[in-house]
């Protein structure tokens, strides 16, 4: 039987949490198709900061025909151009009632900045994140004048190995360790693929050379220690934590980004937060043991903050920006997402799924709904049933029957992602 190892990511007490109310206005209205050159909004340009020329692991090299890897984007062979500067809004603007992690608050995304994100004017180009002009195509690549193709795929040689550190094991120094919230870094494991694309492209933020120990930040968190918490290495008196570096083989294969996995769920903290982390580890003053995992809106923040390179002005504007599942055109505007930041941009979707939809999940009656966060890193429209393709950082921990592997690649149809998004324990994309 299938044993659900994440019940928590997303689930959120109420108690003390702090009220968002919801947004007033719907961008995307079923039927209606915008002209992306009379659409309103800002033109300012959002530029990351600190780039600089990263070498990527030795492994990762071009993949073949038909695929499209990051930084080189390419119509594939049935790509069409788009008849005019036109799409549907995407609908960011819907934003109703959540809690809200008060130690780790949102930054505010404007009106303005959404509506241009909303109609994929918010682009990221040749290393730098900006605002498309007005009379831009936004289906068009900026750079190489091409269409944003029908299917396209990100080169998964390296990221398809990005898999999340286990419960309990020995780290890369040789130190036993247990600790049942290395179990819900799900959200952590999809930013760290999402993020190793930027790092190509950017050069931040360094998926791959992030190394050192890594505690469960309580103390961070103003609260004890949980009494039955986590087994891990302690010095004279202080818990030391696990060691992760850009690769290891502490699992019996070559996983990639487990430092910086752990840096995200830990350690992060952007300007005006109080704890570390962009997991969960108190509430209401007290500790959680294990981890609530990565809420929706720490995800946002945390692609942004990363994405941006740690830039403090404007931050949360950067690129992301959340859809939830109550969008009535969720369907439509996940297939467009997908191919603005695949097929044009050249980065990954994340999508806050319930397992129980996801077929690496599957089995049978026992098939658990948990929260649960993947990178969508492909798509094919022309396929029947059209597909997303997204990458698993669980490994075969998620489902450990034959045929099941880590660093296996995925395919979905796109129906049924949508599904997973819109079920019980779903909680939209961000894109």
């Amino acid at each position: 039987m299938l044993k659900p190892i994440r019940s928590r990511i997303g689930a959120f007490p109420g108690r003390r949490l702090t009220v968002v109310i919801a947004g007033v206005a719907i961008l995307a209205v079923a039927g209606v198709t915008l002209a992306v050159g009379a659409a309103g909004g800002g033109s300012s340009v959002s530029t990351a900061t600190g780039r600089r020329t990263v070498a990527f692991d030795p492994t990762y090299s071009p993949a073949a025909s038909r695929i499209i890897v990051a930084g080189t984007l390419a119509a594939s062979p049935t790509a069409t151009a788009s008849p005019a500067p036109t799409m549907t809004p995407i609908d960011v603007l819907l934003r109703p009632d959540h809690w809200v992690d008060q130690r780790r608050p949102s930054p505010a995304q404007s009106r303005s900045w959404l509506k241009d994100k909303a109609i994929g004017r918010v682009a990221l180009v040749d290393g730098q994140t900006m605002i498309l002009p007005a009379s831009s195509d936004v289906l068009v690549n900026p750079t190489t004048h091409q269409a944003v193709p029908d299917k396209a795929v990100l080169d998964t040689t390296w990221t398809r190995w990005i898999i999340e550190v286990p419960g309990s094991g020995r780290d890369e120094k040789g130190n036993w360790f247990s600790d049942l919230s290395y179990w819900e870094f799900c959200g952590d494991g999809a930013m760290t693929v999402a993020l190793s694309y930027w790092q190509q492209l950017t050069g931040h933020p360094d998926v791959t050379g992030t190394a050192g120990y890594f505690v469960d930040p309580y103390a961070a968190e103003g609260v004890a220690w949980p009494d039955s918490g986590p087994s891990i290495k302690w010095s004279n008196g202080d818990p030391i934590g696990t060691y992760w570096s850009g690769s290891d083989t502490v699992s019996g294969f070559t996983a990639h980004g487990r430092g910086f996995e752990m840096y995200l769920a830990m350690a992060a903290k952007p300007p005006t937060w109080q704890s570390t982390g962009y997991a969960l580890f108190a509430l209401d003053g007290k500790p959680l043991y294990p981890s609530f995992g990565t809420q929706p809106a720490n995800t946002v923040a945390g692609l942004n903050w990363e994405a941006s390179g740690h830039n403090p002005n404007n931050w949360g504007e950067t690129y992301y920006a959340p859809v939830v599942p109550s969008d009535p055109t969720l369907a439509s505007d996940l297939t467009a997402a997908v191919m603005l930041d695949v097929g044009r941009d050249g980065v990954p979707v994340v999508a806050l799924a319930d397992s129980f939809n996801l077929p690496n999940w599957q089995d049978g009656d026992s098939t658990p709904h948990i929260p649960h966060s993947i990178a969508i890193v492909g798509y094919d429209n022309t396929a029947n049933p059209p597909t997303f393709t997204y990458t698993e950082t669980c490994g075969r921990a998620c489902n450990r029957r034959g045929g099941n592997q880590d660093g296996d690649i995925h395919v979905i149809p796109q129906s049924d992602l949508v599904l997973a998004i819109k079920n019980t324990a779903g909680s939209g994309f961000v894109w």
